[in-house]
């Protein structure tokens, strides 16, 4: 059955961060919140409090030696001890802990964050689940004393803690360069990074990686032919672990990705005598971004009930833009996914309904789709033969061909890389100084007018210019790129807020840890066996759908529709906002450079680019509410 928006009346959903509770650690624990502490343990060397965690997912366990606190979602509970609830969660995460230290973590799977406290040595260590879904940060407040949540807001307005934004992370936006990981959009509050855990000791702060399926320069233990039969039990497990008996939905599109985890659902559900999962889609209204007809017809295939949505009754009476600025504006970070507005409707269709989780197809272009990057290791090792099949299999999948778009190709992702390589070997001081330089000149003059955020900016830039010489090659370069990059990271904690903001979970099959692991050690050749990416997709699913078209069809963009709505939304949401003025007073850009000499021109290309000047409007709307 398919139920369309038309047929129903939207409702507005909550905006309340359910999970915002407060963790205080030190010598001595104040008061956070003017209220008492829910709990509060002591010892000789110092106190560990949580506040607010009424009406949060916070579990407590405790024994003579640790006090766990645990919130989030063990989506292997039941793989790590035979019968166990989430309401187990802290208790096991106690148990491993205890034996395992911080090791512990690389055991656990889904969105989790762990706080140790050990009572003797008056230590806490926090652990974050490996692709950093379970958003966890902390704060300095004072001598010796931290504050964790996983609300940035809450913490830069607890006493002792700075609520300046940082200028130098956000200039960093805006250049594209991106700050660091574990930077916020507040200076004082500092991220957990993904697959790390971090240990508070009076006024020292220590940082280890636990999980890295790519360490850098080691050699990939590359999976046969005969191996690749065991990703489709492992992805079953991943979309097992993530459904977990729970009423689910699937954001459902015309793509391979999602239409897998439908596939996958759907057989466990009706393995298991559960209800099917219910198709949620998003329907665009022109022909070259519409996905309908697959849509559709992957749901009736399937025998699932299916809510479709026009996208121009998802929007909203602001329309995409205006609703996206006033969704950042109420986060605790800025909400970088000018689609989530869209996406509402269907979520709390799926919350009437009865579902608890909704899955993704997020994380299949990451680990089945190979980087064009790769041609500079073929081109490098004479494998000309294989270069030449990549090509293909990129104007296959694009839909771009041509010998112009071919030369442009290898230019970008091999000729220029090696170029870079090749002088690098020769002056490799002299190169990167040149390299750094002609980074530095992409910094529009309006950006960071203030000479100390520039100089911050100069200072941090280094971290953004890759390896010329990458340590096992470009392709592992890009692999790595895909787990490290601080945009997965804003990604990941936003599709959890996004859940939270409807009472569900959202979760993402491809990004389970041990699938990741496993996709991560298949060669090139072997995830393009038919001459097409995704082949580990293609070779079940054609054959399971059959006559829908998948296997002739290439990935469709939206970026056109992204185009034109920031061309016809942009001005108004520019005037609503009064222009960048918060961004101005902090010395983050500066207006008048922006707006004078440029009144003939669109506001995309005053600014570099409708990605920059959602970026600048999304930073302006948040930053207006704060600073």
């Amino acid at each position: 059955m398919t139920t369309t928006l038309n047929e129903r009346e939207q409702k507005a959903g909550t905006t309340t961060w359910h999970a915002g509770w407060l963790v205080s650690y030190g010598s001595s624990v104040d008061q956070l919140t003017g209220k008492r502490p829910d709990h509060h343990w002591q010892s000789s060397q110092t106190s560990l409090s949580i506040s607010r965690s009424t009406g949060s997912d916070v579990r407590i366990a405790q024994d003579a030696r640790y006090v766990v606190i645990f919130s989030g979602l063990l989506t292997n509970i039941e793989e790590l001890h035979a019968g166990a609830t989430q309401e187990d969660a802290a208790r096991i995460a106690l148990r491993l802990v205890a034996t395992h230290g911080a090791d512990a973590f690389s055991l656990l799977r889904g969105p989790f964050a762990v706080i140790a406290w050990h009572r003797q040595y008056g230590t806490l260590l926090v652990g974050r689940d490996q692709v950093g879904l379970e958003p966890i940060f902390y704060a300095h407040a004072g001598l010796r004393r931290w504050i964790l949540s996983p609300s940035p807001d809450l913490l830069a307005f607890q006493p002792g803690v700075s609520s300046d934004v940082d200028a130098v992370a956000l200039s960093e936006w805006l250049c594209g360069w991106f700050p660091a990981v574990e930077d916020t959009t507040y200076r004082a509050v500092k991220r957990v990074p993904p697959g790390c855990s971090v240990t508070l000791r009076s006024d020292d702060v220590a940082v280890r990686r636990y999980w890295d399926p790519f360490p850098a320069g080691e050699p990939v233990d590359w999976l046969h032919e005969k191996d690749l039969d065991s990703f489709e039990p492992c992805f079953a497990k991943a979309v097992s672990r993530s459904v977990r008996n729970e009423p689910a939905a699937i954001f459902l599109s015309g793509g391979l990705d999602s239409i897998s985890v439908a596939v996958t659902a759907t057989d466990i559900a009706r393995s298991s005598g559960r209800q099917n999962p219910l198709a949620l889609s998003l329907v665009f209204p022109d022909k070259a971004s519409s996905e309908e007809p697959i849509q559709v017809g992957v749901a009736k295939q399937l025998g699932l009930n299916q809510v479709l949505v026009p996208f121009n009754n998802a929007i909203g009476p602001r329309g995409l833009l205006g609703e996206a600025l006033a969704m950042s504006a109420a986060s605790p970070q800025p909400i970088w996914n000018m689609w989530a507005p869209a996406y509402n409707p269907l979520a709390q269709l799926a919350a009437e309904r009865g579902s608890r989780v909704i899955l993704t197809g997020r994380g299949g272009d990451e680990w089945l789709t190979i980087s064009p990057y790769l041609l500079a290791d073929l081109f490098k090792r004479g494998d000309f033969a294989s270069a030449a099949r990549l090509i293909r299999a990129r104007q296959r999948s694009t839909g771009i061909t041509g010998p112009r778009a071919a030369g442009r190709l290898v230019w970008r992702t091999a000729g220029r890389p090696l170029a870079s390589a090749a002088l690098d070997a020769v002056a490799p001081a002299l190169w990167h100084q040149r390299r750094r330089r002609r980074l530095l000149s992409e910094r529009p003059d309006w950006v960071a007018p203030d000479p100390e955020i520039r100089r911050a900016m100069d200072d941090r830039i280094d971290r953004w210019i890759d390896p010329a010489r990458p340590a096992g090659g470009f392709y592992q370069r890009e692999s790595r790129t895909a787990l490290t990059h601080p945009a997965i990271t804003h990604d990941m904690e936003e599709t959890q807020e996004f859940g939270r903001r409807h009472g569900m979970r959202v979760l993402h099959p491809f990004w389970d840890v041990d699938v990741i692991e496993l996709l991560h050690r298949v060669p090139p050749r072997l995830l393009m066996m038919d001459g097409r990416a995704k082949w580990l997709l293609r070779r079940n699913i054609d054959t399971r759908l059959p006559g829908l078209g998948l296997e002739k069809r290439g990935k469709t963009s939206a970026a056109h529709v992204f185009q034109g709505l920031l061309d016809r939304e942009a001005p108004p949401a520019w005037a609503g906002l009064r222009g960048p003025r918060a961004l101005d007073r902090i010395g983050v850009v500066r207006a008048a450079d922006i707006e004078s000499g440029h009144s003939a021109r669109k506001l995309v290309d005053r600014v570099g680019g409708a990605g920059r000047l959602y970026t600048l409007l999304n930073l302006e709307a948040w930053v207006q509410k704060r600073a």
